[in-house]
């Protein structure tokens, strides 16, 4: 039994590596957006779960964040010799959101559930963030990178 699971997790992580940083990034952005819309609705149906319920979203993106700009960005820069171009820009836009991250963890530490205005703030902030790593950065990375680099690359990533 046990020799099956890990032959399943082999054949799970080899297809996401097939899939490559793109597929994995894009589907941890849509993850994310899934607690985020989890926590807005647990503001409403069950404001004793929001902080837990925002807490888990906020440290996922700040692991997503941590993954691009210590292991993704990195890439982009050696490969292309930019250090002031696209990764700069998302990087400070990665400011901004730590910022309204912050901000809104500290509305609902002080059980402030009227965070509307920072949330619309952060998704205007994501949604075009999101656009250009998955328009953009990722499948560059994809289609610049051998497979063995890409499975370097996701070693890194776990």
């Amino acid at each position: 039994m046990l020799k099956r699971y890990w032959e399943i997790a082999k054949e799970m992580e080899e297809k996401t590596i097939m899939n490559g940083i793109a597929d994995f990034m894009s589907k941890d952005h849509d993850r994310l957006d899934g607690l985020f819309k989890e926590f807005q609705s647990k503001k409403i149906t069950e404001p004793e779960n929001v902080k837990k319920s925002f807490f888990d979203f906020k440290s996922g993106l700040e692991r997503h964040i941590v993954w691009e700009e210590e292991i993704l960005f990195p890439i982009f820069e050696e490969r292309t010799g930019m250090q002031g171009g696209p990764t700069a820009v998302m990087r400070m836009e990665h400011i901004q959101i730590k910022k309204l991250l912050s901000s809104i963890y500290d509305q609902i530490l002080k059980r402030n559930f009227e965070t509307e205005s920072l949330e619309s703030q952060l998704f205007g902030i994501l949604s075009s963030h999101n656009v250009k790593e998955e328009n953009v950065l990722y499948p560059w990375i994809d289609q610049t990178l051998s497979l063995e680099e890409i499975k370097v690359t996701f070693q890194k990533l776990n």
